[in-house]
């Protein structure tokens, strides 16, 4: 049937098309409440011959909230958070969901503009993958408030009180410390972050390997650096090269450090993997670096569909229960920058 041309088209000509109620017309349109998927197609199709556009505006008045969520990230430069972000979309829009990316930044006067910025805008939730800071706790006590859903994507696990998806970083750091302890390796140092539940964890797996292997754990080699940039990863390494007796191998907290570690290696003249042999984490850029990086991939696609799901539920209200928290399992992946113990500082 061709499309009526008719202009200021309402839900009422809708209704009287289909040949319901404007109350069904309305459920529909906003995609809640029951509606049989019989009567959906008759809506949708009266929609379509007769030239109907739902008003977004008006509609999000009356819902008090939009069909817009918003993913928050530190720094929308690292391809770690990107990776969740695409996935997040993917799903969002599927569902007919806009997606606002945020690049939250670390400072607290920033992610407070945010904060405001997203209340005006009446977004329906949030996923976020922010490290824990007083400025997060201010955002999570504002929209817990305004009763709108928030749901951490490798973000702070320090939040019981919303839904949180993670990755097993304990049995990451565990699996790679293992494997370089099979590879002969018993000096493995770790290019750590202070004040990082991450780091934390991970370090607590590097430890239980020793453990479960019966190898001695040299304390000395866990150095801590301020932050997970590549700056970090060369000024740390740079220390433990500096060292009368240096690692054999290295396990770098992400990709980004272990690019710094190879910049230090390289600069004293040194070989991947015959003198030291490297493993980052995350699996983002480790195929680009030289000599491509054995990495643990942490699961950034499967990290954002789940979060996108536990979200959708929680805004239609499919979910109402306690906060969820999901722990997927991390892999890794071994490249060229790993190898049994060479003579270089053996």
């Amino acid at each position: 049937m061709r499309k009526e041309r008719k202009s200021n088209v309402t839900i009422k000509d809708v209704a009287l098309r289909a040949g319901v109620s404007t109350s069904t017309v309305g459920r529909v349109v906003g995609n809640y409440g029951y509606v049989s998927d019989e009567t959906r197609k008759k809506v949708l199709k009266a929609m379509k011959e007769i030239g109907y556009y739902p008003n977004a505006i008006a509609r999000s008045l009356k819902r008090r909230r939009t069909q817009t969520i918003a993913y928050l990230v530190p720094s929308i430069t690292n391809p770690f958070f990107s990776q969740i972000a695409t996935s997040i979309e993917d799903l969002a829009s599927s569902h007919e969901y806009n997606l606002i990316l945020c690049n939250a930044g670390t400072k607290a006067d920033k992610l407070r503009k945010i904060t405001n910025m997203l209340l005006e805008n009446r977004v329906a939730g949030i996923i976020h993958s922010l490290p824990c800071t007083d400025a997060l706790y201010n955002l999570v006590e504002v929209f817990q408030s305004a009763h709108i859903p928030i749901v951490s994507a490798s973000g702070s696990r320090r939040f019981s009180e919303v839904d949180r998806v993670m990755a097993d970083d304990i049995q990451g750091a565990r699996d790679a410390t293992r494997f370089l302890l099979e590879l002969g390796h018993s000096r493995i140092a770790l290019l750590a972050v202070k004040n990082s539940t991450t780091s934390k964890l991970r370090t607590k797996g590097y430890k239980e390997a020793f453990q479960q292997t019966g190898r001695k754990l040299h304390e000395e080699l866990i150095v801590e650096g301020p932050d997970f940039s590549e700056d970090s990863g060369y000024t740390l390494m740079k220390v433990l090269l500096g060292r009368s007796k240096p690692p054999t191998a290295v396990v770098a907290f992400n990709d980004v450090m272990a690019v710094g570690a190879i910049r230090a290696i390289k600069e004293e003249e040194l070989s991947i993997p015959e003198d030291i042999s490297l493993i980052g984490f995350d699996d983002t850029i480790a195929r680009l670096t030289q000599p491509p990086l054995s990495s643990v991939a942490l699961p950034m696609g499967e990290i954002g569909r789940v979060a996108i799901r536990i979200l959708l539920d929680r805004i239609e209200g499919k979910d109402t229960g306690e906060p969820k928290k999901v722990v997927l399992k991390e892999k890794l992946v071994v490249r060229d920058s790993t190898g049994q113990l060479g003579t270089g500082h053996g």
